[in-house]
């Protein structure tokens, strides 16, 4: 009898001593996924979410930079306020302030899970958003509606016929749900209905592809044969991305074409350098050397790099690239120029990284559209 017990014993302790490392398992896998995703990417918070490498511009970058930015912005996002980090009385924030709230090189925090999960481990946002920084919300997208809050463009909302957009600002480089939820595009009506399915017929929106679905959820990266859940074998991401790549790439060259006709024109340029993140003004280029381009963001401005003929590459916001040094009226390519809107469009889809997966028929009617705008 008292062996049986002993031996009953110590199968119960074997039992709760595997259970407990099942759920030890179960609890630092997350974590341990979550330690490899991009949320977790203390350098960039502490670039762009302290004061020391902001002063009182981390209210603008904290809000989705920092786990202690995004609990503090929250509230004022939900209360219809989708602007910078501001004080309790809706003053802007200020460097003291932000220090309070441990927006500093000591204690700044990437996205952790207290940033996402609240009390009892609920989503701090579900099923719809608020005014998002990107200009709209977006509706019944469920679990989703968290990763919207901050995966937008961020720079209010466009007005797509417009002939002047009057500044050269892009879209932040997180620019998924406006693609997803099709808004934000120039030269394309976005006015109505042209959400993906991915985002209003799929349960979750984001959350279905990049967690559910996944092995992996919490490391955010979708499975490589994610399509072929619901669409089949032979429906993979290379098969929806082939003819937007081309389109992208057509794009690309139609704006590059623009820029090499007017070549000789560029005389000088505020030169950025992204090894040492600092500005020159005032940098001498012979436009005739020009052989190409590239296009990219710098400081939330839309950035050509300039492509010379020794092989040098020159990075230049748009506004700065002018034929007459010092002279702010002497900019190459005005706001109301069509190459400024087509470069938004270019980076909007390089931003939201899906290469049309995300939303296919928008992505596709949007770059055939900036095409035609193109002289």
């Amino acid at each position: 009898m008292k062996r049986s017990v002993l031996i009953y014993i110590g199968l119960s302790l074997l039992g709760l001593a595997l259970l407990a490392g099942g759920l030890q398992a179960a609890f630092l896998g997350p974590a341990e996924e979550w330690e490899k995703s991009k949320h977790n990417n203390k350098a960039t918070t502490l670039v762009h979410a302290t004061v020391e490498a902001r002063s009182a511009g981390a209210a603008h970058c904290a809000r989705c930079h920092s786990e202690q930015g995004f609990r503090a912005w929250l509230p004022q996002l939900l209360a219809g306020n989708p602007g910078p980090i501001a004080k309790p009385d809706g003053s802007a924030a200020d460097v003291p302030f932000l220090q309070g709230l441990g927006l500093t090189q000591a204690n700044a925090q990437p996205i952790t899970c207290t940033a996402c999960h609240g009390e009892g481990f609920a989503l701090r946002v579900q099923n719809t958003t608020p005014l998002l920084p990107a200009g709209f919300a977006a509706t019944a997208v469920g679990k989703g509606a968290l990763c919207m809050t901050c995966h937008n463009t961020r720079n209010g909302r466009i007005t797509w016929n417009t002939e002047d957009p009057k500044r050269y600002t892009a879209p932040h480089a997180s620019a998924q749900t406006d693609v997803i939820m099709g808004k934000n595009a120039f030269f394309l009506d976005d006015t109505g209905e042209r959400a993906s399915a991915h985002g209003v017929f799929v349960r979750d929106s984001c959350v279905s592809c990049h967690m559910t679905l996944t092995k992996a959820p919490h490391s955010f990266r979708a499975a490589e044969n994610n399509c072929a859940n619901c669409h089949g074998p032979v429906v993979t991401k290379e098969f929806v991305q082939q003819p937007i790549t081309e389109l992208h790439k057509r794009l690309k060259a139609a704006i590059e074409k623009r820029v090499l006709a007017v070549k000789e024109k560029i005389t000088t340029v505020r030169a950025y350098d992204p090894a040492k993140a600092t500005y020159t003004p005032n940098v001498a280029v012979d436009g005739k050397q020009i052989t190409g381009i590239d296009i990219t963001s710098v400081g939330g401005q839309i950035t050509f790099i300039l492509k010379m003929a020794d092989g040098k590459e020159i990075y230049s916001q748009l506004g700065d690239i002018k034929d007459a040094p010092g002279d702010p009226g002497k900019v190459v390519f005005a706001t109301a120029d069509p190459i400024v809107r087509a470069a938004w469009n270019y980076i909007l889809i390089k931003y939201d990284r899906s290469m049309g997966v995300h939303n296919p028929t928008f992505t596709r009617e949007m770059l055939l559209a900036t095409l035609r705008a193109l002289p």
